[in-house]
């Protein structure tokens, strides 16, 4: 059987992944239109089930993932210089490229080729050459353009701007801060996802980003 899947991020790599273990002798090639170093994004967050769910499903890549991942069990609210600090919860982080990389070297190891710097603009193109398609390439995908009339896709684009940084400065925990501005109010969420680094991302609803003047900037 060959199997065919665009789109080489998380999604498209463990599905490629359950695939091969289900059986070594499929065929199975994943396009990737970005290097294998690239990334957009910081961390990457788990909740307790998830990371059960990967354990079940492939021990190999949880062991790797979980080696030296970031764990939490409170989620902090910061409100007019006030944290309320909620516990009980299970959360872990990782670097994104972390989890790219990990993904790639257990392809690699199952012998699922991964063709970076290929993007696919034609999808009839695959079609004709495998038993199965798969489409895994994101909010902007080419195969959901392209059947979307079998599809039916709902998308809709929210107001609100954000920008995710990442600092330095360690949140240990999963926090989501509220800043009242003369602009209007700010809301940070931020968690640690290695020993160096927090996810830091920033937000406001459009009235608050006109009012700060980021438009004129």
């Amino acid at each position: 059987m060959k199997i065919k899947i665009i789109g080489g991020g998380p999604a498209g790599m463990y599905f490629a992944i359950l695939m091969k273990k289900a059986d070594a002798a499929r065929d199975i090639i994943v396009y990737e239109r970005n290097g294998p170093d690239d990334t957009f994004g910081w961390g990457v967050v788990f909740s307790g089930k998830t990371l059960a769910n990967l354990c079940a499903a492939d021990e190999v890549s949880h062991a790797e993932i979980t080696r030296d991942f970031e764990a939490w069990d409170n989620v902090d609210v910061v409100h007019r210089d006030q944290k309320i600090s909620i516990h009980g919860n299970s959360f872990s982080g990782i670097a994104r490229i972390r989890l790219l990389k990990i993904l790639q070297r257990r392809c690699e190891d199952l012998g699922i080729e991964i063709k970076f710097r290929t993007e696919i603009t034609n999808v009839d193109s695959l079609r004709s050459d495998c038993d199965l398609l798969v489409g895994a390439d994101g909010v902007n995908s080419i195969v959901r353009q392209t059947f979307a009339k079998d599809f039916q896709p709902d998308l809709s684009t929210r107001p609100n701007k954000y920008i995710w940084y990442g600092t330095n400065q360690l949140f240990h925990g999963l926090t989501l801060t509220f800043r009242q501005t003369p602009a209007g109010i700010f809301a940070v969420h931020s968690y640690k996802f290695d020993k160096h680094t927090s996810t830091f991302i920033v937000e406001s609803d459009t009235e608050t980003w006109s009012e700060a003047r980021f438009p004129e900037m």
